[in-house]
């Protein structure tokens, strides 16, 4: 029975990792988007999201199951509940894609300049953490989980500046108010993309380890318990 459900269990990461790669794909769209003011690509984007969701729900069946049917223990079973918390996270940067391509579409559709530089080397840098943190997913390697909480802080800073230069423009140049608040906003979707690749290390760290991680101010600490709340006996 173990052999059959490790071949389940290797099957399955297979199906995760070809929901990440998709989640990646809509990623480096966006950015070809981006440098090539390319309409129908973002179109194609929020047409891709649909195709996630229908992936999470496919990997959270299968994964109910292997539950069910195999009852796993172990890594197994800490593979397969953080691996269900993975691929709600990259349904989540799918939204976030989504939205950046929507925003796309608005900023093609109103402005005649292209899309700020800064933001694009903002989105290559988020896209180059994404595909590092499918790399973690891939190798089940903890220790690349602590590079990917300290590399967030790189577009964190990016986004600190492109938030004070947008918001000092905002007061330069009023007539741009809706430029740069689409900018502003799509800035902010990549920054948030890049917050939900910690939360994805964090749940590999726990299915190899069995202790929690929380990236805190760009740091991986370990979560020490306390005496609890929610299943406390007493009243």
């Amino acid at each position: 029975m173990k052999w059959l459900l490790d071949q389940k269990i290797e099957r399955f990461k297979k199906a995760l990792m070809k929901m990440g790669w998709f989640a990646e794909k809509m990623m480096i769209r966006v950015i070809e988007s981006m440098e090539n003011r390319q309409i129908a690509l973002a179109k194609q984007i929020v047409e891709d999201d649909d195709m996630l969701d229908a992936m999470e729900v496919e990997l959270r069946e299968e994964a109910t199951v292997l539950l069910g049917t195999y009852t796993p223990t172990g890594f197994n079973l800490r593979f397969i509940v953080s691996s269900l918390e993975v691929a709600n996270i990259l349904e989540k940067i799918g939204d976030k894609v989504r939205k950046v391509a929507q925003l796309l579409f608005s900023f093609y559709r109103e402005q005649s300049t292209n899309i700020d530089p800064n933001i694009v080397r903002m989105a290559k840098n988020v896209a180059a953490l994404l595909r590092e943190t499918l790399g973690v997913v891939a190798d089940m390697q903890s220790e690349r989980a602590f590079e990917v909480c300290m590399k967030d802080e790189e577009i964190d800073e990016l986004f600190e500046e492109m938030r004070s230069e947008l918001t000092n423009l905002l007061k330069e140049k009023p007539e741009q108010t809706e430029r740069i608040l689409c900018l502003l906003e799509i800035a902010q979707e990549l920054e948030e993309v890049a917050d939900l690749c910690t939360n994805i290390v964090e749940s590999v760290l726990y299915a190899v380890s069995g202790s929690n991680y929380k990236c805190f101010r760009d740091q991986m600490k370990l979560f020490k318990r306390g005496e609890g709340v929610l299943f406390d006996d007493s009243d």
